[in-house]
Order: structure tokens, then sequence, then C-alpha cells
């Protein structure tokens, strides 16, 4: 019975085998030993004496739970293989249990073609397999090999341990360990009984003789502390203490265990509501040790009342520690690593290696490609020639090795597992399911995660995802060609041979589904098929023997194999559905696939091909359906355009919801008309289609889709670019140009009398009202097109149109001509006082001359190519009309006409600026000149505007033209005859004032005859009060033809005798 406090050591050992690598660790002292088992023991060894202060003789007793090494490169290139760990743990060390994973229980030969292992030696009933959480059925070797609870008679600890398993089994496997302890612990007496058996039985027997019976049998030795070791994954540690904690308390463990580290705030041992919780993070090359501190209770049995948490490096081992049980184990682990070195030659060589694996639980594997992964796949798919090979991210790990030298030990390092060779054969749909399953479930995060291992990596493939998408996230897969040695896009229905491990084929779930018969059943296809004697490790070592050298090692670059694109957002899908089938084509229910339709009977139409015009309203179409074949078929027409009806009148047609049955040899009619109001402009290709049924093995297959093909087409409404509403303007223009000439050409003819006017000479003014006429009236057939007019009237009026120019401009530029050029002519003479004579003939020679040489040009230019109206096409929809010459010679002829009127106005433009030093007095010379430049510069800036201006735009180059002409027009009217108006105003108020004058002067002569006071003026012209106004009065200058006789007091100057000279001269001109 314990009445005192009591402590013991629980300490929990993941440490390898071997302190060191197979070529270290020589003896005890060598430094290059680095932790190991027998490094864990010593120190383990020495806390229990450390521990039992009060007696340093003794030492307080322990539990040694030792983790099975299964993935050192000793393990494996040792001859005893797993079995090797019997040999140190239980032979060398004395440890009667060891614990491990429950794929342990897969890696006898015996038990699953997984394996090709015999490992027969590890089973021993001195040393059992420690696994609470797994049922070993009795057909495994395992099964009486295995305990779900350790009782450990040293330190009265009954231990469970819930090892990597499905996390469902972990509360109902733990509740049902901590149950058989309670029961152990009231049949030895040790708690107080709580079933009703102990009910009845204190109803037949007195309560005292049980009471004493009990009190007499209760043996603290034989009282048992629940343990539980939590050693799955660390994300579910949480729930599993939370249905702990529910618990009734005399079925709750004393104490868990979470070798994951999951809950960080129980790194250190911490009372949870009667339960002492630890979550440090077991690893390798620490040593983790429990203190606890128990006592006994009557009611409840053994109770831990404290926890005290030790963990110290194994590496360097203190000299302290290295006692000569260490010493002895050391050697004797040097033996046996001799003994695995004389199986470790060098097999190939390598650039470096990275590693797989490293201290913590980063996985690089579990995160994308990784090199390591591309060595074995590419050994898999050399070894048989496949391909694609592909394993899974969780096998591979591995410290990874130094450029050069490859060795045995380093293969078995990085794939720790004796998986045997599997090859098969699979579509590409079924290729892209596999890869489909494994690419969505993966995390990519590079945490030890069982989703994470399930990413596979592999070897003549290239696969485009986006971790971004979900849950399918495969942008793009491309297989290796064997003959060309390129990436080619997978294909849906080609087999392609594939190499994979035995765990994938037999073991790691779904793979094996995936992989197997029930899945693999395409023609062509195999199931995964496990080839005995073929491990992975010694295929990878026949690879790199074959394929490397010192000069030429294998490349651990990554090669793109796994290519994370985050800017793609389509992702691919091979899988298909009866509804993904498209028109010729039926659903294969055995192997998901739309299959081509293996027949084409002959149903078919008429015709192939129907046009429509958007004109075509009232046009109805027929076109007959004919089932050529010998047997019905059913028939329903797919979608049809909204644009279209289609209809048969026909009682055997069922309409556009219902199949109509057509017998064999039978027709059917259809007619069609059309809607163009439904359409925009453009041109629409439709087929129409007819799916033709059967409901037989090919549903939907009895002939492919019975269509034919409609265009179409609606134009845009016609564009003719004609002139329109703008011609009004133009018409405009030339009423405004005709009735402003007419109206001063009248204006000429009554006042033609006058001084003012016949000093201009009217036959100048009229000449010029004239022809700015008949220029002006060249916008009428400028403003004709085919809008209006016929052709043939088009055709005149194109011609029409440099005729008037031509005449026009010829009759108004001759009369400038000539006004400018008597001008200069009487100048010049009056300067060298001599008299000169000029003649009408005279002045009206370059009017003759000019006008014969247009109209000669025009009439050659009419007989030879005539200016016709012609449309030019800018698209199908679109035309303007223009007028053109057939030949170059319109051209040519309009060249020669712009010439000869260009050299006129400059000839004229020269006498103007010859006039421009004779007085104002004379100011016609200057009025003429202004409207000389004025219409050069109107043709300087309208001229290349035209040119500017596209042929096909119409209005503006009407506009421009007309613009140009009345602005021309216009100009020349008002420079020439405003001056007049102004002069003839002031002559009018000039010949008021002087009769005004002679009344005053004869009226003081009157006066002074009565008188001998000096004459008085009275002025009494109305608006002129006095003297000072009159003189004030505007001057009004006088033109050379009303020049004053008299010079004043002086002698009259050279310049005032010229101009009088001139006067005379122009007064004896004719008129």
């Amino acid at each position: 019975m314990l009445n005192t406090t009591t402590a013991v050591l629980l300490a929990t050992s993941w440490a390898p085998l071997l302190s060191g690598l197979l070529h270290q660790c020589l003896n005890a002292d060598d430094p290059s030993c680095n932790g190991g088992v027998a490094a864990f023991s010593a120190m383990l060894r020495h806390h229990s004496k450390l521990e039992a202060q009060d007696n340093p003789n003794d030492a307080l007793p322990f539990a040694h739970i030792q983790l099975l090494d299964k993935d050192s490169a000793f393990v494996h290139m040792h001859p005893l293989g797993l079995s090797v760990n019997r040999l140190i743990l239980n032979g060398l060390m004395g440890l009667d249990v060891f614990a491990s994973s429950p794929s342990i229980l897969l890696q006898n030969n015996l038990d699953s073609g997984v394996s090709s292992q015999d490992i027969s030696y590890l089973q021993t009933h001195d040393m059992p397999l420690l696994i609470s959480n797994v049922g070993v059925p009795p057909s495994n070797s395992w099964h009486p090999y295995t305990k779900a609870v350790h009782f450990d008679t040293e330190t009265r600890l009954a231990i469970l341990s819930l090892s990597m398993s499905t996390e469902a089994l972990n509360v109902p496997a733990a509740m049902g360990g901590l149950r058989y302890i309670r029961k152990v612990n009231e049949e030895n007496g040790c708690v107080k009984p709580s079933s009703s058996y102990h009910t009845l039985l204190s109803d037949y027997f007195s309560h005292s003789y049980v009471t004493t019976t009990r009190a007499e049998e209760t043996d603290s030795s034989n009282c048992w502390l629940h343990i539980v070791y939590h050693s799955d994954k660390g994300d579910q540690f949480a729930s599993f203490l939370t249905a702990m904690l529910a618990l009734p308390r005399h079925h709750r463990p004393a104490m868990i265990i979470d070798t994951a580290g999951s809950l960080k705030e129980y790194e250190e041992p911490t009372l949870v509501d009667g339960i002492w919780v630890a979550s440090p993070r077991l690893n390798s090359r620490t040593f983790f040790q429990h203190k606890l501190e128990m006592s006994y209770d009557a009611v409840f049995g053994l109770q831990l009342d404290y926890v005290e948490f030790t963990s110290a490096a194994l590496s360097p081992l203190p000299d302290e520690m290295k006692d000569e049980t260490y010493r002895s184990e050391i050697l004797a682990l040097k033996r046996a690593a001799d003994e695995a070195l004389r199986n470790n030659p060098v097999i190939g060589y390598s650039d470096e290696m990275p590693f797989a694996r490293d201290s913590t639980s980063y996985r690089p594997c579990k995160s994308g490609e990784c090199p390591i992964g591309n060595l074995f796949t590419d050994a898999a798919r050399w070894y048989t020639n496949a391909d694609v090979a592909f394993i899974t991210s969780g096998g591979v790990r591995g410290p990874g090795w130094a450029a050069g030298d490859v060795h045995v030990s380093d293969l078995y390092e990085a794939l720790p597992f004796t998986n045997k060779l599997c090859t098969g054969r699979m579509n590409g749909v079924h290729l892209f399911q596999l890869l489909n399953y494994s690419m969505s479930v993966a995390t990519f995060e590079g945490e030890d995660t069982d989703d994470g291992g399930r990413l596979l990596q592999s070897s003549g493939l290239r696969v485009t995802y986006n971790t971004e998408l979900n849950p399918s996230n495969i942008i793009s897969i491309e297989v290796m060609d064997k003959e060309s040695g390129q990436f080619k896009p997978i294909d849906r229905l080609q087999i392609y041979e594939f190499a994979t491990d035995s765990y994938l084929c037999d073991g790691y779930k779904p793979f094996p589904s995936l992989l197997g018969s029930d899945n693999l059943v395409v023609e062509g296809e195999q199931p995964g098929t496990i080839i005995e004697g073929v491990l992975f490790q010694e295929m990878a070592a026949d690879f790199l023997n074959a394929t490397t050298s010192i000069d030429a090692p294998y490349n651990t670059a990554t090669q793109n194999r796994l290519v994370n694109d985050t800017t793609a957002t389509e992702v691919l899908n091979l899988i298909q559905s009866e509804d993904s089938c498209a028109p010729g084509e039926y659903w294969e229910s055995d192997i998901q696939t739309c299959m081509h339709c293996p027949v084409n009977f002959d149903v078919t139409f008429s015709k192939k091909l129907i046009e429509f015009e958007a004109t075509d309203q009232e046009r109805v179409e027929s076109i007959t359906l004919t089932n050529n074949e010998d047997f019905y078929v059913a028939i329903i027409p797919k979608k049809l355009p909204d644009w279209l009806v289609l209809d048969s009148v026909e009682s055997v047609y069922a309409g556009s919801d219902i199949p109509t049955i057509l017998g064999a040899g039978e027709s059917l009619q259809f007619s069609m008309s059309i809607i163009s109001s439904e359409l925009e402009e453009g041109t629409v290709y439709v087929t129409i289609a007819f799916g033709v049924l059967d409901g037989g093995d090919y549903h939907g297959c009895v002939g492919s889709d019975a269509g034919f093909d409609i265009t179409m087409r609606v134009l845009p409404t016609e564009q003719l670019n004609q002139l329109g509403s703008i011609r009004a303007a133009g018409f405009t223009l030339f009423g405004i140009i005709a009735i402003t000439s007419i109206s001063f050409a009248v204006f000429v003819i009554c006042h033609r009398q006058q001084q003012v006017v016949k000093a201009l000479q009217p036959i100048f003014l009229l000449c010029i009202c004239g022809g700015v006429l008949v220029l002006g009236s060249s916008i009428i057939p400028l403003s004709l097109d085919d809008e209006i007019i016929s052709q043939r009237g088009c055709d005149i009026s194109c011609m029409a149109l440099p005729w008037l120019i031509c005449l026009g401009f010829s009759v108004a530029i001759s009369a400038l001509f000539a006004k400018l050029w008597r001008i200069n002519k009487l100048f010049t003479a009056s300067r060298s006082c001599r008299r000169v004579q000029v003649r009408v003939q005279d002045v009206a020679m370059p009017l003759v001359v000019l006008l014969v040489a247009n109209i000669t040009i025009l009439i050659c230019w009419t007989l030879i190519d005539p200016l016709v109206y012609k449309r030019f096409e800018m698209m199908p929809w679109s035309t303007y009309g223009r007028c053109v010459g057939s030949s170059n010679a319109s051209n040519i002829l309009l060249i020669i006409v712009g010439v000869l009127n260009a050299v006129v106005l400059l000839l004229a433009l020269v006498q103007a600026w010859k006039a421009r030093n004779i007085s104002d007095e004379f100011s016609e010379t200057k009025i003429v000149g202004s409207a000389l430049y004025g219409w050069l510069q109107l043709l300087i800036v309208g001229v290349p505007v035209l040119f500017l201006i596209s042929d096909d735009n119409t209005t503006a180059r009407y506009f421009v033209l007309v613009a140009l002409i009345f602005l021309v027009s216009m100009s020349m009217l008002l420079i020439i005859f405003v001056p007049l108006f102004i002069q003839i105003r002031r002559a009018q108020v000039k010949q008021k004032v002087q009769v005004v004058s002679h009344q005053m002067d004869s009226q003081s002569q009157q006066i002074g005859s009565r008188s001998s006071a000096p004459p008085r003026k009275v002025f009494q012209i109305s608006g002129i009060r006095d003297k000072k106004d009159f003189n004030s009065a505007p001057e009004v200058p006088y033109p050379f033809w009303d020049m004053p006789q008299g010079g004043g007091q002086g002698q009259e100057t050279q310049e005032e005798s010229s101009a009088n000279g001139a006067a005379d001269v122009a007064a004896a001109l004719p008129v």
C-alpha cells in the first residue's frame, strides 16, 4: 500500500539506433558521435540516479518508450533490415516494448504485397509493438506481437499509444484502454468497484466480509496509473483532449502526452481539470523525460500529484554520463554499422542533392517539385521505359548529400521504405483524374501533413496549376513524347504506360482505387501490377550507375515539372458527362466518355445552302428532309434563330419540341421565311440542324445531325452621299449673287450719264456685272446631282460647270485687265507730255482674245472627253457622285484652261502693281487692284482646301466650292461698286454745296453795290450756320475727271500739270 508519494521517470525517445552516420562514432570518446538511442539511455540512467537524492546508491525506476527506427540508412543497409531494431533495442539494451506508426503492420511480406521485407525476426513477445488505436486482425502476422496497453512493472505505469491512425478511432480506442486499466485496478482491489456486479455481491454477502476481504487483498504493487501518448496529427489533439475531459473522473487518464507539440500552452506539464497535459514537440536529437510524483487514493487508486518535465540535447553527451554501459553499447553499435557499411558501395554521381526533410516539420517536397522526387521518378521511367512515373511526396525524405559520389545509403535515407515497383497503363482521362485528385488535396505549404504528402512527384509530366483556384486547380497537363522528346498536351483517350511504387498501388488510399482494376477498365488499360523483387532503391541505384559518371552527374536542378501559374484562371477538365456530349457523340458509361458515333446514316436535306437578303421579306423557301435508310428515325429540330420561321404543313411533323418519326424512305417538306427586322446590319451564317435519334445502344447516333446552312445578309441603308438640303444654301447664295450683279447693272444703266459713272466707263462696269453673274451661275450645275435630275442632266451639269466658271471669269478679269491697262497707258503718256488715243477696239481686244481662247479649249474639252457624272463605291452600301472624264484628256484640258486664266490673273495683277503709285485722286486703280488681290487671296486659301477634302466627302467639298465662288463674286462686286456709290453721294453733296455757295456770292455782290462796307457772306445752307462749319465739312476728293483748272495764287506744280493733262485726255476718250 502506498502511504507516501513515490516518483518515477517516463522517458520518450525518437532517437535513431546509431549515434551518427555509418562511418562515424568509432568509440564512446569519438567527437563524431551524435545522439542515438545509446546516448538517450545513458542520459536516462544518469537522471534516474540524479533524481534519487535520498539514496545515492539507488535510482528512480523509469519507463523507456522507444520509437522504432525505420528510416535511417543503417536500418536499410544492415542485413537484418528493420529487424535490427530488435537486435539493438531488446538484445543490446533490454527494452521490453517499442512504439511505431501503423504502417509497420504492412511491412512484412507475409501481410501484403506492399513490402518485400521479411521482418518476422522483429516480431517477438520479448519486445511487442505498443499500438492502442489499431485493431490487428488474427490474419496479420503482428497479431500475437502487439499490445494495446503496456503495463510497466517498474514504474506502475499503464501506457496507451495512439499513433497515426484514423482520428475517429482515437477517442474510442483511448476509452476502451482506460476502461480496461480501470477494470484491472478494480480486480486488483486498487479502486472501489463501480459495476452492478459488486453491488449484487454486497447484497449476497455481508458488507464487512467484502470490505475485509478487499482490504486484505489490496497491494500498491498491483495498482496502475494510466498514461496516454497521442502521437497522431497535431491538429487532432485539441478535440481529443476535449473528449477526454468529458469522461467521468474514474475513467479519465492521469496524464496525456502530445508528442506533436500542437498546443504550446501545454509545453510544460499543466493540470487541466484533473488531467495532466503535456505537449512537448519530440524529435530525434533531444532527450525528453517526465518525472511523475504519485500517491494512492482508496477510491481512485494511484493518483498523479505532480509532473516535472526535463529536456536536453543528446549531443554532445557529457562525459559524466558516459558510463560503462554506454561505452559497451557504442562498440556494439559500431560493429553493427560496419556490417551495414559493407553493403554501401558508390552507385553513381550527382550534383548536390537538397534535403527533403530537415530537423523541423518542413518538407520541401510537399510544397512542389523537388529534386529527390525527380531522381526516383526518373529512375522508374528509365527502368520501365514508361511514359510517366510518379510517387508521393510524403515518402521522400532525408538530409540530401553533397555533390559527387552517391552511396546506396543515400538512397535509403531519401526513400526509407522498401517499396516495390508497380507498373500499368491508363488513358489520358484517368491520368488526369489521378493528378487532379493529387493537386486538389495537396497543401503546397511544405508542412508535414498527410494531405501535403499526397502531392505527386513525377517524371515525363509537366503540370501547370494555380494554387489560388479550388477545388480543381490544374491549368494544363503535358506528357513527354518518347520519339520527339518534346512535351505535348495530354490526349484524353491515349494510353500511357505508368510506373510508380507498390505503396500507391496497394496501400495509400485512395490511390489504389484510382490505379486498380475497378477504375482502369478501358480497352488497352492495365491496372497497376506490383513487380516482385524490384525495390525502388535498387532501381534508382541501377539508374545512377548506368546514366551518370563523375564528369556527367545527375542534374539536381528543378525541371519545371510542377509550375504554379497564379495568373491563369481557366482550369483543365477532361472529365466528361452525358450532358457534355456534342452532336455526333454518344455517352459510353463504362468509360465515362463521350464517344464518336460509330456509324453515319443517310438522313439528308435536299439543299445544303440557302441564301437570303434583307429585302426577301415576302420570299418563302422550301426544303425537303429525306430518310434514305431502311428503318425509321426520329428527328427533332435543334435551336432555331429568332429571325427564321420554319414550318411544315404535313401532319406527320410534330413540331419543334417533340421528336417526329420519319419512316424508311419518307420525306418531310419544310417552308421557311425570314424576319429581317430581328437582325442588325451585317451577314449571319447559321446551320439549321435536326437531331437524329433512335433510343438504341448508341442513343442519338442513328446518324449525324441532318442540317443545312443559311446565310442572311442585312445591308445598311444605301448611302448615296447626295447634297440633300445643303443645296438650298447654294441656290440662296447664287440668288444673292444674281440679284446683286443685276441690281448693280441696272444702277449703272440708269446713272450712265452721271460724270462719276462716265469716268468709270459703264461698259466696264457692265462687263464686271455680267462676268460675275455668269461666274456665280456656276453654283447651279454644282448644286445638281442624281437626287433631283436624271443621269443625262447630271452629265450636262458636269460639263456646264467649267463653261460657266471659265466664261464668267474671262469676262470679269478681261474688263479689270483692260481698265488697268488703259489707265497705265494714259498716265505713262501724260508724264512724257504725249497725247495718246485709246480706242474701243484696244480696250475690247483682251476680252475677245481671252474669251476666244477659253471657248476654244472648252469646245475641245466637250468634244474630246466631256465630263460625266459617275458614282464611286466607298463600301457596298455607300457611294458618292463625282464629275470625271473618261480619260486623262479631261485632266490635261483642265490644266490648260486653268493655266490660261491664271496667267491672265497674273497679268492683271501686274497692271495693278504698276498703277499703285497713281495719285489717290484716281482711286479706281486701287479699287480695281484691291479686287484683284482679294481674288488672289481667296484662290490661294480656297484651292488648297479643296485638295485637302476627300472626294467622298461631297457635302464639305460642295460647301467649300460654293463658298469660294460666292466670295470671289461678291468681293468683286462690292469692292468695285461700293466706292462708286460713295463717290456719287459725295459728288451730289458737293454739287449742292456749290449751288448754295453761288447763291450766297450773288447776294453778297448785290449788297456790296449798295454799301461801301466789305461784303459779308451769310451761310444759310441747311445744317451750316457759318463759315467755320462750312470749312469743317468733310473734304470731297476730286477724281481725275473733275480736277480744278486754276492753281490759286501760285503757279501749278508739275504733278498738277500732269494731272490736268490726263484729265484733258480722259475727257477726250470715247465713253
